[in-house]
């Protein structure tokens, strides 16, 4: 290996060091340019300055000169020891947390990989229906964890995840004789790991909710998944142009489960609020909306 190939391996020294390094030499190079210019001046060309003066001036720019320099450097070196112990200490940390989730992930991945084995062994059709709800559930939280594993440690981009939940929602729910479009819109949203579980969840209620009903005796379909904010609240939209809900429904006494699982999160867990109505009588459309603080969302 050639000694380019040797300095090119060699891993790059932390800054601090390199500042301990700086402290060793400069305060070494002040000593000698004063000493220098002192001989010079008044030794070799022997100037009229008086001895008081000579002295005056190696002590001051000879030793304190030099002393300053040492002290500062030292300090400096010492400070940025410590902000490179505490970001490595929180890389190790990020690093741990991220495989944590890739952990969980995997888990709950093989959880939902019995329950549909399990599934392929039952025939009976409302075991089918609920276990296929449960998988659905599972994948949502595992996709949730899989954006943990390779974002920052306690900050999800909600819209990014909007899109793996809902394409999973669709996957999973849409028939092989259904051609159904999804589309999801809406700037980079942050929540907190927590609130983006809860998030995923509600989302992923509201789709399948809108594939098992409003798509359930069409061919074809288009489901829109819409996010912004303003300054008070993080506003999400479901809108299918499916079939329409039916007539007299009321989301506060409706006995679906998926619908009181979303409106639980909503309320509970992302202080928020929840509302789901029909479209404009001439049209067959459903929008399901969710309103939820601003004071959950993390500034980026």
């Amino acid at each position: 290996m050639s000694v380019l190939s040797q300095l090119q391996a060699r891993p790059e020294q932390p800054l601090s060091q390199r500042v301990f390094a700086l402290q060793q030499v400069i305060p070494l190079l002040i000593l000698a340019v004063v000493m220098f210019y002192e001989i010079t001046s008044h030794l070799i060309f022997e100037t009229d300055t008086h001895p008081l003066l000579f002295a005056m001036e190696t002590l001051i720019f000879g030793m304190a000169g030099p002393a300053f320099t040492w002290i500062t450097l030292n300090w400096v070196a010492r400070e940025i020891a410590k902000r490179e112990r505490a970001e490595g200490e929180a890389d190790a940390l990020n690093a741990m947390m991220q495989e944590m989730h890739h952990r969980i992930k995997n888990n709950l991945q093989t959880v939902a990989d019995l329950l549909s084995l399990e599934m392929s062994r039952n025939p009976r059709p409302e075991v089918l229906e609920s276990l296929r709800d449960s998988i659905t559930r599972i994948k949502t939280i595992a996709a949730s964890h899989q954006m943990l594993s390779v974002e920052s440690v306690g900050a999800t981009d909600i819209t990014e995840l909007a899109r793996l939940v809902g394409e999973q929602a669709r996957r999973s729910m849409v028939r092989p004789d259904q051609k159904i479009l999804l589309s999801v819109e809406g700037p980079s949203i942050f929540l907190t790991s927590k609130q983006a579980t809860a998030f995923a969840l509600v989302l992923n209620e509201l789709v399948c909710n809108a594939m098992e009903h409003g798509f359930r005796n069409r061919k074809d379909g288009k489901l829109e998944i819409e996010l912004d904010w303003d300054e008070d609240e993080i506003l999400l939209r479901v809108r299918d142009d499916g079939d329409g809900l039916p007539e007299g429904f009321d989301l506060a006494t409706s006995k679906g489960l998926g619908l009181q699982i979303a409106r639980t999160l909503v309320e509970k867990d992302l202080r928020g609020r929840m509302g789901i109505a029909n479209g404009e009588a001439d049209e067959k459309s459903t929008t399901a909306w969710v309103r939820i603080s601003r004071n959950g969302a993390i500034q980026k």
